[in-house]
């Protein structure tokens, strides 16, 4: 194979990986595709509606509930209300959300759950690769007065692999822990943590490709 097929096939390549790499990301993160478990009484917050087949969407793909940015929540006529969980009174809830494409142990925390709780919240979150054999990662745990803890402010919990040696992850169960007034819980997304941009490394390699072939072809000439 000549120098310069060679490098171009080895682009190619690198491309072809880039793209793969890069389907299931928005924004530079993995997010959620699927509900694929959860107890009667998950519903939203305010209308108090049960999630079922046609509101799953509300805690998969990228956080859209606060519309304005703003942190919090609730703003009536602002918000809207795509956000799943439970309320004050209904024990042994969970939820479970799977990503097609696995989350991976990286550098620093490796899953993050957009939410708001009450000050008296808790909940265990687990990681799975099979949906059968699960291993706890942390817990959620509110406060008064601080976030988490404050009722329709919105912040991210997160979570790192590294320390249970998981590296394969396609499932998250959160399940109550806490129950009674002040412990709901709801969530707005669930998602790997940003990584870098695969289509910028991609162009960085090709970069390098393109200006390793122009030196070989320099190279050929002053043969």
């Amino acid at each position: 194979m000549k120098p310069l097929y060679r490098i171009a096939s080895l682009a190619v390549g690198c491309l072809a990986c880039t793209q793969v790499a890069n389907a299931e990301m928005i924004g530079l993160q993995n997010w959620a595709d699927e509900v694929v478990g959860y107890t009667s009484n998950i519903e939203n917050q305010g209308e108090r509606i049960n999630m079922d087949a046609t509101t799953e969407w509300w805690v998969l793909g990228p956080s859209d509930a606060d519309v304005n940015h703003d942190g919090y929540g609730l703003e009536e006529g602002v918000d809207h209300n795509y956000v799943a969980g439970w309320c004050a009174t209904a024990p042994g809830e969970f939820i479970v959300v799977k990503f097609d494409a696995a989350l991976r142990d990286v550098e620093g925390n490796d899953l993050v759950i957009h939410m708001y709780c009450g000050p008296d919240a808790e909940g265990s979150v687990s990681a799975s690769a099979d949906n059968t054999s699960y291993t706890q990662i942390g817990s959620i745990v509110g406060a008064p007065g601080e976030v988490p803890g404050n009722p329709g402010w919105f912040y991210d919990a997160e979570f790192d692999f590294h320390s249970f040696g998981l590296d394969n992850v396609h499932y998250i169960k959160v399940q109550r822990v806490a129950n009674g007034p002040q412990t709901g819980m709801f969530f707005d997304s669930f998602a790997s943590t940003p990584v870098p941009e695969p289509t910028a490394l991609g162009l960085l390699v090709l970069g390098s490709v393109v200006i390793a072939g122009g030196w070989l072809v320099t190279r050929r000439r002053t043969r």
